[in-house]
């Protein structure tokens, strides 16, 4: 997981960008989002999600292997 945030001070967003298999990546992202008081918005669906909602991470995951996959054979 890597952690971005912009020059500004105080800073109103942040970006973590999450590489990995797995849905326990989730447990960590909405402790980060409760302990900042946000809400976590999903990249792949455009969406804001709850810690239940999986389909962008597990889209993002099925891309990422197929690229991958392309690329090594």
């Amino acid at each position: 997981m890597e952690l971005n945030i912009g020059p500004d001070d105080p800073v109103d967003s942040i970006t973590l960008h999450v590489r990995g298999s797995g849905d326990d990546v989730f447990t960590a992202v909405f402790r980060l989002a409760e302990a900042l008081h946000c809400k976590v918005l999903d990249c792949m669906e455009g969406d804001l999600i709850t810690p239940r909602q999986t389909t962008g991470w597990h889209a993002f995951q099925q891309y990422r292997d197929h690229t991958l996959g392309a690329a090594v054979g």
